[in-house]
């Protein structure tokens, strides 16, 4: 039999789960979900290992800037306008925050419930702007009605 396990032809062997029963066509065998999420499993592209060492993935490998509490307010919008906005890099700023997060609260010896705490303040903000004021923005602020 020429004919290797990925070949349209192969009605012997399907890819994924060996278990599965075996049909002519596989939706999956043509989908190849690989090609679109191989985007997001790559190397940042200012990351080079000759220089930087092994990957850290709370690291900007990218130019040096200001941190946001050094810049001064005249340069704020300088500031923002030097932020990588496309979609990969708003990706790579969300991983980046995750790891640091990650590394500074829960990959230690003795994690405590900060993390806990943080993550209902924010959900208890995100719950009150979006739910809780356009519920009362109806209502009387009257002192008598």
């Amino acid at each position: 039999m020429n004919d290797t396990w990925y070949s349209k032809t192969n009605e012997t062997i399907i890819p994924g789960n060996p278990d599965r029963i075996a049909i002519r066509w596989d939706p999956l065998q043509y989908l190849n979900l690989a090609k679109y999420l191989k985007v997001f499993n790559e190397y940042p592209h200012d990351f080079n290992p000759r220089i930087h060492g092994p990957y850290c993935p709370w690291r900007y490998y990218g130019k040096r800037d200001l941190h946001f509490g050094d810049v001064k307010l005249v340069d704020i919008p300088a500031w923002i306008a030097r932020r990588d906005k496309t979609p990969m890099g708003i990706y790579q700023g969300g991983i980046r925050t995750f790891w640091k997060f990650y590394r500074a609260f829960l990959d230690n010896k003795k994690p405590n419930l900060i993390w806990y705490t943080q993550i209902f303040a924010v959900a208890s903000l995100i719950n009150f702007v979006f739910f809780a004021i356009p519920d009362r923005k109806h209502y009387k602020w009257a002192k008598y009605h």
